[in-house]
């Protein structure tokens, strides 16, 4: 598809440029708009090449995207992706598309926290006058200390010194590679930048928040009582986004199941024989003062192609008891020397040692909630037990994920997020539908929609912000 890029000059020129030609300059006569003459040449330049053509004119600082197809027929050209129109809508003719004013670029998100939802082709828009009262980050003062890992450090410290560079915002100077900026940017060989409210520039600032420095070993929990919430998919996601920005050995997902799940089943390169979490804490257990080597520590854990690693739970058919919270704890102390994160997959037992080891230690609790009353009341219940009875506060720590499916219940939607809100959780993000989360197949990051990683971008980055103790 070719491009045009159109300055409007004055009220009655305009200057066009378009890759290996020379610039032409369009001038209204009298009783003409300038506008007229650039849909007259726009439809023109369509209609002698063939094919659809992308315009983009600038007038006063202000820039519009339009597709002008050989048929005269005139359409706005998004960034990303079109919304779909009103039933019926009639196309606008191009004098009346290229006229309009100044034209907002709309945004899809996949994940935004509730209020500033998704405007797309799937999910229509909708608005929570709740919003405003959820807080990004809540003060952790009590989070809980795993043994052997290391210290989260206090905000005092030493001043940063005047010679050090000035900050630079992630993404600014950089060209736009995505939409129609980034098309434009490909063809014409320019470097206009992306919208500061852009999806492209929503997904630099979420890489740049997983890039950050931590503090030190963390624990993030997936976690919902009931069965088959989209847990262990969600965990692998968050695992390979993770690994894929943070870099390979940064991040380890463990099914801390009492009896293991389904995490081996799930993941795009299945464990080995002795690949699992007892094995591993019985080979700790036995080497020298505790410590295991790095060389080691890979005989027991499954590396993905992303470069992110699993470990396995324990099918234990002796008839004892399965995880305990000492082995859950004993995992974490062996990986806090080695890792950055644990992102646990807890299993539908909340009574099970290693499930209560999970939530109470948890840097961040991730809440899956699909749109069904049954998984959300689950969630809700489990949140109101663990405020009354772990110490730590747990709500301030909790990010809520709705997750979209079949089977869902719109209208369950509203309550439930207004009841989560009113608990005091950190924020509520949402995910559209996967289907190959909902497969049962394995996973391969690569093989995921581009939406579903966009949105696990996101919610990696706000996990990884609450982990740092910033807001975003």
């Amino acid at each position: 598809m070719s491009a045009l890029a159109i300055e409007i000059t004055s009220e009655r020129t305009a200057l066009v440029s378009r890759a290996g030609d020379e610039a032409v300059e369009l001038s209204a006569t009298a009783g003409q708009s300038i506008h007229a003459v650039i849909a007259q040449y726009s439809r023109q330049h369509s209609a002698d090449a063939g094919a659809p053509v992308e315009v983009v004119v600038q007038e006063a600082g202000r820039s519009r995207q339009l597709t002008v197809a050989p048929d005269g027929k005139v359409s706005q050209s998004l960034p990303t992706g079109p919304i779909s129109a009103a039933p019926n809508a009639p196309e606008p003719t191009a004098a009346e598309a290229i006229s309009v004013g100044d034209v907002e670029e709309p945004v899809t998100m996949s994940v935004a926290p509730i209020g500033v939802l998704p405007i797309d082709d799937e999910q229509p828009a909708r608005a929570d006058n709740h919003a405003h009262s959820v807080a990004n980050s809540r003060p952790r003062n009590d989070r809980p200390v795993i043994p052997g890992a290391r210290p989260h450090p206090t905000s005092s410290g030493s001043a940063a010194s005047v010679l050090a560079a000035p900050e630079i915002t992630p993404g600014t100077g950089e060209p736009a590679r995505a939409g129609i900026r980034g098309r434009l940017n490909g063809v014409l060989n320019l470097r206009l930048a992306p919208k500061p409210d852009s999806v492209e520039m929503r997904q630099r600032a979420a890489i740049a928040a997983i890039t950050g420095p931590l503090p030190g070993f963390s624990i993030v929990a997936v976690a919902n009582p009931k069965g088959g919430v989209g847990k262990t998919p969600l965990a692998v996601g968050l695992n390979a986004v993770i690994a894929h920005h943070r870099g390979a050995g940064s991040t380890v997902c463990a099914d801390v199941a009492e009896v293991g799940g389904s995490l081996a089943d799930r993941v795009a390169v299945p464990p080995r024989a002795g690949q699992n979490v007892l094995e591993l804490v019985t080979a700790a257990t036995a080497a020298e003062q505790g410590n295991i080597r790095p060389s080691e520590l890979s005989r027991y854990l499954a590396r993905q192609p992303g470069g992110d690693d699993i470990v396995a739970g324990t099918f234990d058919g002796s008839g004892e008891a399965g995880l305990r919270y000492d082995d859950a704890e004993s995992l974490a102390t062996i990986l806090a020397q080695h890792r950055e994160i644990l992102i646990a997959d807890t299993g539908n037992n909340r009574l099970a040692g290693s499930w209560q080891w999970a939530t109470s230690n948890a840097h961040v609790l991730v809440v899956p909630v699909p749109l069904r009353r049954d998984a959300a009341a689950a969630a809700h219940r489990m949140l109101l037990d663990l405020a009354a009875t772990t110490r730590s506060a747990v709500l301030a720590r909790t990010i809520v994920v709705i997750t979209d499916g079949p089977g869902d219940a719109p209208m369950v939607e509203t309550e439930a997020v207004e009841a989560f809100l009113e608990l005091g959780v950190t924020s509520v993000l949402r995910m559209p539908f996967e289907p190959l989360f909902a497969s049962g197949e394995r996973i391969a990051a690569s093989q995921l929609r581009g939406a579903t990683t966009q949105s696990l971008t996101v919610v990696a980055a706000a996990v990884i912000s609450l982990i740092a103790g910033t807001s975003r």
